[in-house]
Formats: C-alpha cells, structure tokens, sequence
C-alpha cells in the first residue's frame, strides 16, 4: 500500500481512516497557487529568478482579469520576490526540487509523495523542505521525523547533518528543525507499529 505522507499524521491518529484515503482521488487543475509553484521550480532549475518572474507573470495572466484575481496576482508576485530573497539569505545550494519519495516502511507499505525541495547546508548537511500553506504547527508530525531519517540513508548523512522543516508560505519563512537519535528511533517503531494496524483496514 502507498500512503502519501501528507496523509500520515491522519492516520497516526486514526489508522481506520487509511480506508477512506485510498478511495480519495486528487483533484486536478490549474490555479494561481499551482502556477506559482511552478515558478519557483522554474527558479530552483534554472538559478534564474528573473525568467522564473516572468514565467509567472506570463501565466497569471491568463486568468480572468477582475479585481480578486488582480489582487491575488499581485501577492502570488510579492511573495514569489519574497521567497527568492529569503532563500538567498540561507545560503542553500539547491539539489532537488518537488522530488517525489518512495520510502519502504513495513510489510509492503511505503510512503509517498512530493518533498518540495532538497538542499546542501552551509555546514556540508542537507535541509529537507515542505511547503506549509496554512501556517501549521508541523514539528510535532511524524512525516519530519521519517524523512529525517530516509535522507540520512540516502546521503550517508549523520542525523545531526539532516534538518527538516517547512517553508511557511503564509508568514514567507523558512523552520527548520532536527531530531536526536533517541527520538528517531522512537519514531522508526512508530510508524512500524502504524504500518501493521493499517495493514487490517486497508484491504
């Protein structure tokens, strides 16, 4: 069974609930926020910010030229800028963007889904970063801890090298944290112990 890891902190609280996941089917389609995440991949690629500004500016306008609309381009425009001088600041060396994971947990369950960008720290490290939309509270979830410990593997990394966090699009930070061994561990059983309760509900 895959289980997007967005879904995980979901089914941690209830591991009935994996049932109605797997009949859920994602909605598609084009919006602001889409195109917008779109530029900044384009800007990730290319280490362009300015082509990646006018990728946005070319696809914003081909909404509907009304007063929310043009309200809403004009955000989606201060915060692509905003973004773009925040990740400056942090002194990143981009690896990966809206990579995609495939981690093995247990008894044929795996988690899934996109990580919105991998980079190389300052410190020789990695930052794992996904995109927070709604201003959550994000380090008490287990899909940190997890993916703290798959890219240790990956890159033959110490924990204490790894950092995970969120870009919180609503105040335009990055968080950033990192888990001690004692807790990834702990966390390790945890979604062993989720993988075998799922395994009755999902089927």
């Amino acid at each position: 069974m895959k289980l997007k890891h967005r879904y995980l902190e979901q089914v941690r609280r209830n591991p009935q609930s994996v049932k109605q996941i797997l009949q859920e089917t994602s909605g598609g389609g084009k919006t602001m926020v889409r195109c917008w995440d779109r530029a900044i991949g384009h800007y990730h690629k290319n280490e362009d910010s300015k082509s990646a500004l006018s990728y946005l500016n070319s696809a914003l306008s081909n909404f509907n030229d009304n007063r929310t609309n043009n309200v809403k381009k004009d955000m989606l425009i201060e915060k692509f800028n905003n973004y773009t001088h925040e990740y400056l600041n942090l002194d990143f060396k981009n690896i990966k963007v809206n990579s995609r994971i495939n981690i093995d947990i247990h008894h044929n369950n795996y988690l899934t889904g996109e990580i919105f960008r991998v980079d190389q720290t300052p410190e020789n490290g990695f930052a794992i970063t996904l995109m927070n939309r709604n201003d959550e509270i994000w380090a008490t979830e287990l899909r940190f801890r997890i993916l703290q410990i798959y890219y240790s593997n990956i890159y033959k990394c110490p924990y204490d090298l790894i950092k995970v966090g969120v870009f919180n699009f609503e105040e335009e930070l990055h968080e950033y944290t990192s888990f001690d061994e004692i807790e990834l561990n702990q966390a390790w059983q945890e979604i062993i112990d989720i993988s075998n309760k799922i395994n009755k509900f999902s089927f």
